[in-house]
């Protein structure tokens, strides 16, 4: 298989970018520079005395093909809330509907979506969350540029005659058939959908991607056997880093990847922001069966890139391909947050916090506080926590900004060490629990060859753990009927799913203490008969009794339950 390589000279003189620019997350960070407060902080919303209503909808796909226009529908949420988030609009309840997280004596909601010709209305429940409406699109005519949506509600509550008037919009992108790659986002849940990777064609279905960034140049140009090692660990994805140098062995490892059925994620860092060199990248290998999506910036808010790149390379990704999502990777914990995410359907995290000195920096010999420094992981403590709270900090951004429906939070769990800013590479356990808290829809560990050996080592867990990822936790992530919720106790994460029948519980204690945590405060209070109604799946250092989960310092766990 050929591909055009006619941007060779282009990628080959890319802006390669240097070790660090002149500050880290605005911040100066060496001894002769002075500390200047970096700026560019996420502002929060205000409180609202009055109950206000964040009207959204969305596409449940992106994108639509045009062999799904008869089955198309639109995700609609009409929640109460009492933060003047983005689009949020006051709203006169009765008087009697009480708080803003019950709907008793609220009503319905007309909801009217118009997408070209097509004009579709609904009565949608309000203070719901993902509300489906059926939308036939086969009247459009499936192009390359997005259509404009505008979503329209009217509200009359039961103490007033007057009707209330809402609106919002969003985009559809409905393509042309192909039979290449495609990926899709389900924006109920934020899994992708794809064909089989090794183009031989196929249903779409969803999926989960683990795997590894992996540095071209260095180890995949010159070693195509670590494919297969992946492959035989149960990974399913393959992120290079570039340059790719080669474009003939480059070539190699995109077919090599295709055979073992495995994915691959395109990396433009090097020259996103050279537009025409962008062009010339995604014309070349848009259409390989196992593109799973682009990554264009890597660390623009550490690097203090121009604040529009990231979102005109988007743009110009969206105008040529469409097909794949666009993913960037942000390091600062609170630095210019709200422009680069613009650039981005994923926004990858990656703090790695184990191993550092968080308060001194052993590169640059100068403190690391909120003001300065840079000792390797943003405004952190140096502990499993920093994982969890930098996650959920970004997940809490995108839906202030509106974004919750549109952009996804992945992690890039911590899988190196013991050099730089760093003093040890983390254990098998470490790194399970860090992909255990961030678990969202997608996990890829910076970066490949790691630790072997034994199952305390990281290859060693996840021989163990890829596969039950696959076959008993993405079950239930990418089903758009199961509700998700999280809990925090006393430094154990728990994320617990409920598909209508079963429980998925998935736990990490995030703090170097003995920690019990009873059933009831991860919200399973309806097990009455442990031995029974749960059912151990996986865990390290971390067990259960009759009424609740012991941890030791750093347990994990994956359990279902069926409660009665």
């Amino acid at each position: 298989m050929k591909y055009n390589k006619s941007f060779t000279a282009l990628v080959a003189a890319g802006l390669v970018r240097s070790s660090l620019a002149q500050t880290w997350c605005g911040k100066n960070y060496m001894s002769n520079q002075s500390v200047v407060p970096p700026g560019g902080q996420f502002v929060l919303p205000t409180r609202s005395v009055d109950p206000l209503l964040s009207f959204h909808c969305a596409p449940v796909f992106r994108p639509y093909l045009q062999e799904d226009a008869k089955s198309a529908a639109f995700v609609v949420d009409t929640p109460i809330v009492y933060d003047w988030v983005t689009g949020a609009e006051p709203i006169l309840l009765p008087s009697t509907s009480g708080s803003s997280g019950s709907s008793t004596g609220l009503g319905s909601i007309s909801v009217t979506i118009n997408v070209g010709s097509v004009k579709t209305t609904a009565n949608v429940p309000l203070n719901a969350t993902n509300f489906q409406i059926p939308v036939d699109i086969s009247r459009l005519q499936a192009q390359k540029s997005a259509y404009h949506v505008s979503c329209s509600a009217t509200y009359t509550s039961s103490s007033s005659s007057k009707s209330q008037k809402f609106k919002t919009s969003t985009s559809l992108l409905y393509l042309p058939d192909t039979n290449a790659s495609v990926t899709k986002t389900d924006l109920r849940t934020g899994a992708l959908w794809v064909r089989p990777a090794n183009g031989k064609g196929g249903a779409f279905a969803p999926f989960v991607p683990q795997g590894f960034y992996i540095n071209f140049d260095e180890y995949l140009a010159t070693n195509l056997t670590m494919i297969d090692q992946l492959k035989a660990d149960g990974f399913n994805t393959i992120h290079p880093i570039p340059p790719y140098s080669n474009l003939t062995i480059f070539e190699e490892v995109i077919n090599k990847t295709i055979s073992a059925g495995m994915y691959i994620v395109y990396d433009m860092r090097s020259n996103y922001q050279n537009l025409t060199a962008v062009a010339q990248q995604v014309e070349a290998y848009a259409s390989i069966p196992n593109l799973l999506n682009w990554e264009t910036a890597h660390e623009p808010d550490g690097n203090s890139d121009p604040l529009g790149a990231a979102q005109s390379t988007y743009d110009l990704i969206y105008e040529i391909d469409g097909y794949h999502p666009v993913s960037i990777v942000l390091n600062c914990e609170d630095y210019n947050f709200s422009p680069y995410v613009k650039g981005a359907d994923i926004v990858l995290q990656d703090a790695y916090p184990i191993g550092i000195n968080a308060t001194y920096s052993p590169v640059w010999h100068t403190v690391c506080t909120p003001d300065f420094g840079h000792c390797g992981c943003d405004n952190c403590n140096g502990t499993l926590y920093d994982v969890r709270a930098r996650v959920q900090t970004y997940k809490d951004r995108l839906n202030i900004l509106g974004f919750d429906r549109t952009k996804s939070v992945w992690t890039t769990p911590q899988a190196f060490g013991s050099g730089a800013y760093w003093n040890t590479t983390p254990t098998g356990q470490q790194w399970t629990a860090m992909g255990f808290t961030s678990f969202s829809h997608g996990s890829m560990s910076y970066q490949y060859p790691t630790t072997t050996g034994n199952v305390t080592t990281i290859e060693g867990t996840a021989t163990n753990l890829t596969v039950l990822i696959k076959d008993i936790v993405q079950p239930f992530i990418v089903d758009p009927n199961a509700t998700f919720t999280n809990y925090d106790h006393l430094g154990v994460d728990a994320g617990l799913w409920h598909n209508g029948t079963a429980y998925l519980l998935v736990v990490a204690n995030l703090v170097n203490a003995i920690v019990y945590v009873p059933w009831t405060d991860v919200g399973l209070g309806s097990i009455t008969n442990s031995t029974t109604q749960v059912q151990r799946i996986f865990s390290v250092s971390q067990n259960t009794n009759a009424t609740g989960l012991n941890f030791l310092p750093g347990g994990i766990g994956i359990y279902t339950a069926t409660p009665p």
